[in-house]
């Protein structure tokens, strides 16, 4: 596309070729006032600076008068370059981009922004309204910034966000450098911010900067947040550690926006200790508390403040956390919270240890702050969950804590921790090996794809996608001669793959991992009677169907009571595990079709543990891996053999010369990791670990597959050094290396932490500058990657770190030292440091307003305020990028200018057109000398004066009637006789014509 930045120009073609065409048929006045008039026309029809531009008229015809006079092909070379060189004056552009304008929509999803903002409804109004070539675009942004929709003519989805953001902050300069990054240069855009504008992230001032360099103006609507008259916790001001029953004092720190009485409640633990009255005034308030502490570890407080009419009343809470000194423990979390064999042994040991019930053990990294080390004795893995073995696995490596799995019939393979959080921590691998397999299986899995499926979970993943995940990991668990099928059901089943005996596992999880949720709930009968179809063709002798179906979505169970009925004489089982809990609308349905199945019934209300009942429930059929003695060939027991490098975890070794190993009833089939050390192995087939170990990143991780308190115990139970075995692993877990003489503190700062270390100036390696690492171990209900901020020397023996507080909770600090000798790293904890809720509703006392944040970003970049968001669409910011054709045309202009004068200095034109009648067969007429041409020829040719368009005129006129010809000459009156034309000579020129005109052409030549 062509833009012309002064189309006015144009103008001139009208007047300039009115002067050259008809200047020679008036007179000099005449010829003066013709561009006189059309420049006062301008004058009148158009506005300055346009009409200014004619009276450029005048001066260029009298300067290209004379020019213009040539007829032929020098003349129309000539009346195009004029052409060419008043299209230049236009300043015409070739416009990269096509039709219409870019908006990009940054969108606010901070916990910040009002709950009445209607964001979607607001790029929904753009979208409808936008123009033939304009292009809508969406980044939203909270603690992240993540585009949502790309920029694209097509229509946008129906509003709903699903980019994971962090509701916890406002990055609104990393929001706008991604807008930006979406942008064609060669098209005209905007930016719309829809915010509160209480952006806590870099201030956006450099984006808006690099957003005018780039001529992009950022436009925005505000959705304002009250906060006046707000009362807020800033902070809870605890003492970093104090010694067990050591009293001390902290305060309460209240930022309030007017005078008020409001009720102060402190929680330690989640118990209630103080509750209070109190006053506020405008500004800031101390409220002073005391307490007291005994149990070592770290307790958290909470402050919560209940006032009328506050504005804003997710600060009304606070938290903060005291750790007490104290000898390290030991937690021991077995079935039912009483001591067992395990746990007396230890306490006899002196060693201070815990015990609880698993289930009600909460787990959190605040409530495992005072303990060494953890032991879960026989207790499956659904007693705890996902979330709660992520935090055990956290607490191992990241924290530098120690952690033992003991073995039974609750634990390890059959006890669900295949495919678990702990399951790549364990020094021992649980997974189903070809050459121990004793029977083979023939699986069908019935998946429900309904459309409640597609509903997204954590990491961008869908429930489906889930649930793939676990059919896929049943299909490489199995082996060469087992068989599996796998059904996709909604309201009718869907094969995806026929009953197939294992060749291409791989191939098979492909296939399984591209089911997509669709279509409505599914049908329960019609997914048990697909898969009963597909294992009718097994040969194996173990037959088993894995039903997945939703808990508050199963229909149509049909007459499932005879059919399992049938498959029970048939010998196939069927488990099936429920997205959902025990309480929700179809769980009774599910658990009585696992129970007439005689399978397992498996629920989980968390989609990422999916996988892991998979697995369980295959395991358990497949194969169980927990062995049990043969009461005829070995009617004591299994034994066992200590092996040498047991020494590296204590004094085990001198317990072989004594006897050895005990036998045992059963044990775990595991299998060692490379990397981890055998302490323990049975001396049956399979040579299985029964005591391994190994260093796991900062923590210590050991298994012990026997059963330490139950009825596969055997004589092992009654072993003089069972205590002492026990005992030797107890300490090995609670060991470390000693770290180096450091202090450690942590300190907030607004939304900032610094971290201070200082090392022992009389240090061993300070000529070497070694730099310990930091680990911040980030709040949440997820485990989160460790923070790994830089230290930098700010003295002689201290350094410094400073990180971001992105979240509200408890930040922990760890220093780790170089390891020595090839030992495990040295680990100081440090303290801790709290933020006590969400950044996105800190008082902003010393920052400025939201409304402040926006304008001075519009202000930078040349937007504005937008009341009507649709105004974008009608306010193109500059115009798009575009080429200069100037240099195109003036080049052209020159390459005229040089054949012009070629033309008329070599005689080109002349030479060109004998060439092109000796190709066509003609012969060119004799030229008529000067001498003898008359004055009806002179008359006929181009008028003096005229021009090429005089010239053309003529050729015009030539073709019309004589009658109706004009003619320069003075007509005769009717009736006056004329002289008959003179007659030229028939004969030729002389040849010295020829030669004069040859020797004129030479000299021209050179």
């Amino acid at each position: 596309m062509i833009h012309l930045q002064y189309p006015e120009f144009l103008l001139l073609a009208v007047p300039l070729a009115f002067v050259a065409w008809r200047w020679g048929e008036f007179r000099p006045a005449w010829g003066w006032l013709a561009p006189v008039v059309v420049w006062l026309a301008g004058l009148v029809l158009w506005s300055p600076p346009w009409w200014s531009h004619l009276g450029l008229v005048v001066p260029m015809g009298l300067f290209l008068r004379p020019w213009l006079r040539r007829s032929g092909v020098t003349g129309g070379v000539r009346l195009t370059a004029v052409t060419l060189l008043l299209l230049a004056l236009t300043g015409p552009e070739w416009n990269l981009g096509d039709q219409g304008i870019d908006v990009v929509i940054i969108a606010d999803r901070s916990r910040s922004m009002p709950a009445a903002a209607n964001v979607a409804e607001l790029i929904q109004n753009l979208e409808h309204n936008r123009g033939p070539g304009d292009r809508i675009g969406v980044v939203t942004f909270g603690q992240v910034a993540r585009v949502e929709h790309d920029l694209s003519h097509m229509a946008l989805t129906d509003g709903e966000f699903v980019q994971p953001i962090g509701a916890e902050g406002s990055d609104l300069h990393a929001a706008i450098l991604k807008a930006l990054e979406l942008l064609d240069p060669n098209r005209p855009a905007r930016l719309l911010i829809l915010s509160d504008g209480e952006a806590n992230g870099p201030a956006p001032v450099q984006a808006a900067r690099w957003a005018r360099e780039l001529g992009v103006p950022i436009d925005y609507r505000q959705f304002e947040v009250l906060r006046a008259g707000d009362v807020a916790i800033r902070s809870l001001s605890l003492p970093e550690q104090v010694a067990p029953l050591e009293p001390f004092q902290f305060s309460v720190e209240v930022q309030a926006g007017r005078a008020t009485s409001a009720t102060l409640t402190v929680v330690r633990d989640g118990q209630p200790f103080v509750t209070r009255t109190i006053e506020l005034l405008p500004g800031a308030n101390r409220i002073p508390c005391r307490d007291v502490l005994a149990d070592g570890g770290l307790h958290v407080y909470e402050a919560r403040l209940d006032l009328p009419a506050d504005p804003l009343a997710e600060n009304n809470r606070g938290e903060g956390v005291v750790r007490v000194e104290a000898a390290p423990r030991l937690l021991v979390l077995n079935d039912d919270g009483q001591a067992d064999h395990l746990v007396r042994a230890l306490a006899a040991a002196r060693l201070p240890v815990d015990v609880r019930r698993a289930a009600e053990h909460p787990l959190t990294l605040d409530s495992l702050e005072g303990y060494r080390a953890v032991i879960l004795e026989n207790v499956p893995a659904g007693e705890f969950g996902r979330q709660k073995l992520e935090r055990l696995a956290q607490f191992a490596e990241d924290l530098g804590g120690g952690l033992m799995l003991t073995g039974g019939r609750r634990s390890f393979g059959v006890g669900g921790y295949y495919e678990s959080p702990l399951d790549e921590l364990l020094p021992v691998s649980m997974e189903l090996r070809e050459e121990h397999r004793k029977t083979r299986v023939a699986i069908a899995i019935a998946l429900d794809r309904s459309g409640s499926m597609a509903v997204p979970v954590a990491g961008g993943k869908t429930k489906m996608d889930l649930a793939n995940l676990g059919t896929a990991a049943v299909v490489r668990l199995l082996s060469r001669g087992d068989s599996v099928a796998v059904i996709a059901v909604d309201s009718a089943p869907h094969v995806v793959q026929p009953l197939t005996e294992l060749h291409d596992p791989e191939a098979i999880a492909r296939k399984v991992l591209s089911i997509q949720s669709m279509g409505g709930g599914i049908f329960v009968y019609e997914a048990l009677v697909a898969a009963g179809q597909e294992l009718a063709k097994a040969a194996q002798a173990t037959k088993h169907i894995i039903l997945f179906s939703d808990a508050n979505d199963s229909e149509e169970p049909g007459d499932f009571r005879n059919l399992l009925a049938r498959y029970t004489a048939a010998g196939i089982t069927v488990s099936v595990i429920g997205l959902g809990t025990p309480h929700d609308a179809d769980a009774r349905l599910l658990e009585e079709i696992a129970a007439l199945g005689k399978g397992n019934i498996l629920f989980t209300a968390d989609a990422e543990e999916l996988p892991r009942l998979f697995t369980e429930d295959t395991m358990s059929v497949a194969r169980s891996t927990f062995i049990e003695k043969d009461p005829v060939t070995q009617p004591d027991g299994i034994r066992g053999v200590l092996l040498p490098n047991a020494r590296l975890m204590g004094e085990l070794t001198a317990l072989a010369g004594e006897g050895g190993f005990p036998p045992v009833d059963g044990y775990n089939l595991s299998y060692l990791r490379n990397e981890a050390t055998a302490a323990a192995v049975s001396a049956d087939e399979y040579r299985a670990p029964w005591s391994a170990f190994w260093y796991r990143q900062l923590g210590r991780v050991a298994a012990v597959t026997l059963d330490v308190d139950g009825p596969d115990s055997g004589a092992w139970l009654q072993w003089q050094h069972y205590a002492d075995f026990l005992v030797t692993h107890a300490r090995w877990l609670m060991s470390g290396e000693p770290p180096p003489d450091v202090y450690v503190d942590l300190q907030r700062s607004g939304q900032e932490a610094v971290l201070t270390v200082e090392l022992d100036p009389q240090r061993a390696d300070k000529s070497t500058g070694a730099v310990p690492d930091v680990l911040i171990i980030p709040p949440g209900s997820d485990r989160e990657a460790p923070l790994r901020p830089q230290l930098a020397w700010v003295g002689p023996d201290t350094l410094e770190a400073r990180f971001r507080l992105t979240k509200f909770g408890t930040y922990r600090s760890l220093v780790v030292f170089p390891a020595r000798g090839g030992r495990q790293p040295p680990v100081t904890r440090g303290p801790v440091v709290t933020l006590p809720y969400s950044p996105e509703f800190d008082p902003r006392d010393a920052l400025p307003s939201g409304r402040e944040v926006l304008a001075e970003v519009a202000e930078i970049s040349g937007g504005r305020a937008r009341t009507d968001v649709l105004e974008v669409l009608r306010d193109p910011p500059r115009s798009p990028r575009t080429l200069s054709m100037l240099p195109l045309l003036f080049t052209l202009l020159l390459l005229l200018l040089l054949v012009e004068i070629a033309g008329r200095r070599l005689s080109l034109w002349e030479a060109l057109g004998e060439m092109l009648d000796r190709l066509r067969g003609r012969t060119r007429p004799v030229p008529v000398p000067a001498q003898v041409e008359s004055a009806a020829t002179r008359t006929s040719g181009p008028a003096a004066g005229q021009g090429f368009f005089g010239w053309w005129s003529a050729r015009v006129r030539r073709r019309q009637p004589s009658t109706e010809r004009s003619s320069g000459a003075t007509p005769l009156p009717p009736g006056t006789p004329t002289s008959p034309p003179p007659t030229l000579p028939t004969t030729p020129p002389p040849a010295d014509v020829f030669a004069a005109a040859k020797e004129r052409a030479r000299r021209r030549l050179k």
